[in-house]
């Protein structure tokens, strides 16, 4: 395993990071969660030490479970990152708010699930348009000088909002989406975070699944509704746009193959070779998936590699 030092933290990170939203149990299908603590073990024991979650991931669940896996765990070996800034509501509505109540709040649910007394990285979900930075960083602030937080990041932020929440509190990595088929961070939102100095862990990284290689051009997956991946991925899904993901997937394919690694190395391997990338965050909802994931650091492309993946994506995807 590789590691990267995460922004002007101290965080020596993993290049790999395991995301545990499919493990929420109501975005991805659905979940064992005795699985799902083995992927979480399985990554670990193949050196990934960054684990990302989120109250928002099953209301709480991706927490609990990863909570009941670090307790066979040396804790301090483990970075944990989780969120903060939104609810669900009586009737179960997701609702932004970052709100000092609702932070206050939210540090303490976090803390209990996840059976830990302090958090490595506590990152603002989402931009709450209701509530003033100023309120949200403020209260933020208070639980780093109390020591329930350790660093403080933000995710689907862009560079003027980054700006207005480091006047009131450090703000060392950005977690936005990023992947070969999701390339809206690049330009301004990576130049911000490279002249700053911010670390950028991405999402998505493997497209939600698509850029694993396990579907074909005839078996193009349909998602029931309230399914994650037919909502944010919903474009490249369609009959429209399908042929044109899977000859970019051919590509990464048969390189991975030149590489004796398995497709969604490649996917992986792409991510973490773009300037600003700190580390890839990939989700995984067994051991097995787990361990491959990890292994996409065991290597890395070749400028002419990557030279070719550029002028395919530029091939396929031309307007």
């Amino acid at each position: 395993m590789q590691y990267r030092k995460l922004g002007i933290s101290d965080l020596n990170c993993s290049v790999i990071g395991l995301g545990t939203w499919p493990m929420s149990g109501n975005a991805y299908g659905k979940v064992d969660d005795r699985q799902s603590i083995e992927a979480i073990l399985a990554s670990i024991e193949a050196g990934v030490n960054f684990i990302d979650t989120a109250p928002a991931y099953g209301n709480g669940h991706a927490e609990s479970v990863l909570g009941e896996a670090l307790k066979s765990v040396d804790r301090e070996s483990v970075i944990i990152a989780t969120k903060f800034g939104n609810r669900f509501d009586d009737t179960g509505r997701y609702i932004r708010d970052a709100s000092a109540k609702c932070v206050r709040e939210g540090i303490e649910a976090s803390l209990r699930r996840l059976g830990t007394d302090y958090i490595d990285l506590w990152q603002c979900h989402w931009p709450d348009p209701s509530t003033p930075i100023e309120e949200t960083m403020e209260e933020v602030a208070r639980h780093v000088e109390s020591g329930k937080v350790r660093y403080v990041g933000v995710s689907n932020f862009n560079g003027a909002l980054m700006d207005e929440a480091r006047k009131y509190v450090p703000i060392v990595s950005l977690q936005p989406p990023y992947s070969l088929l999701d390339r809206g961070f690049e330009g301004e939102i990576q130049d911000y975070c490279l002249k700053n100095n911010i670390g950028v862990l991405s999402y998505g990284s493997i497209g939600s699944g698509i850029l694993t290689g396990k579907y074909s051009l005839e078996n193009r997956p349909v998602f029931p509704e309230g399914d994650s991946r037919a909502g944010f991925y919903r474009k490249l899904y369609t009959p429209e746009v399908w042929p044109k993901v899977c000859a970019m997937v051919d590509v990464l394919r048969e390189i991975a193959a030149a590489h004796d690694a398995p497709t969604v190395s490649a996917a992986i391997n792409w991510v973490l070779a773009q300037k600003a990338v700190t580390l890839a965050l990939v989700g995984a909802k067994t051991a097995q998936q787990a361990k491959q994931n990890a292994s996409a650091a065991d290597w890395s492309m070749s400028e002419d590699e990557l030279a070719r993946i550029a002028k395919a994506y530029d091939e396929i995807f031309a307007e």
